[in-house]
């Protein structure tokens, strides 16, 4: 897990009046009152938020905590980073929602050894320069096997993506390409079976197509719809974890201008017997107090 505050390439150091810090993998019964009497330890604590399910008020299992100054973030994610909690063991960082939302060319690194941080990737990608690179993990702190990295140059990104696609890294070969979730421009050039879904489109009901639904080949990746406009990625990967196999990557669909929710997503694991596994299981049950539906993603 990375040091926050440390001047390297993967994470931006933290700076400014005041910082916010994700808190995830909460005990379910932690109330706003507890963690910030406990993260009050490490600073001075401007505001406490656990994150709650807006219809029946559960706990999502995280939250944001704001403090005064960066110093404290930086000293609070060093101390507490991997603590207990409530029976718990925390995961803290920085709150990336600011990030995600930066400008530059994002570019999609999936297949990643569970092993692998931000770090590692910062020292391969380093002949590219990349100003952000972000290992995505579980409200745990668990790898999801998947990273983005941000480039500032459409021909920069584009040159990562030729050289590294296919790159082995500790015996896995890593797959590069433009990072659909939030509109990269990188073409991928990879081709076979994770190529792009050009032909695919999808309205506002996150139905994809037009007609009615065919039977589809079974693949690695499963087309989730139906979901509430406040389902997060971490709603869908959790959900999707109860299936017995953890996946590789768990995404909401965005819009692009907005980055509103599509009301679907898309979950891909390691096999087809996985992901088939999960959608029988998964299948019509509730997330969110919606019945999502699960196929077989069609864009391969």
């Amino acid at each position: 897990m990375e040091v926050m505050g440390e001047s390297h390439m993967g994470e931006e150091p933290l700076s400014g009046a005041g910082c916010t810090l994700f808190v995830g993998n909460l005990s379910w019964a932690t109330t706003n009152e507890e963690l910030s009497e406990f993260m009050a330890n490490y600073g001075t604590v401007a505001s406490c938020q656990v994150q709650a399910h807006a219809d029946t008020g559960r706990s999502k299992g995280w939250a944001l905590v704001t403090y005064t100054t960066a110093e404290e973030c930086t000293y609070t994610i060093q101390q507490t980073n991997g603590q207990e909690f409530n029976g718990r063991n925390l995961n803290v960082r920085q709150d990336r929602s600011q990030m995600e939302e930066l400008s530059g060319f994002p570019v999609f690194v999936g297949n990643l050894p569970w092993s692998t941080t931000s770090e590692d990737l910062s020292d391969l990608f380093r002949d590219f320069g990349p100003f952000d690179v972000h290992v995505k993990t579980t409200m745990a702190g668990r790898s999801r096997g998947f990273a983005i990295l941000r480039f500032e140059s459409l021909e920069v990104a584009q040159q990562a993506t030729a050289a590294m696609n296919g790159h082995e890294l500790e015996g896995r070969s890593i797959e590069v390409r433009e990072d659909r979730q939030t509109g990269g421009q990188v073409p991928n050039n990879s081709g076979g079976a994770r190529g792009g879904r050009k032909n695919q489109s999808s309205n506002e009901n996150g139905q994809q197509g037009g007609g009615e639904e065919e039977e589809l080949p079974p693949s690695m990746t499963l087309f989730v719809t139906n979901l509430d406009w406040k389902s997060t990625d971490d709603d869908l990967f959790q959900h999707f974890s109860q299936a017995g196999s953890t996946p590789i990557s768990a995404t909401v669909q965005k819009n692009e201008s907005t980055h509103r929710s599509k009301g679907w997503g898309l979950v891909t694991y390691n096999t087809t017997d996985e992901a088939d596994a999960a959608r029988i299981q998964l299948n019509s049950t509730d997330l969110d107090s919606r019945k999502i539906r699960i196929r077989f993603d069609k864009g391969r």
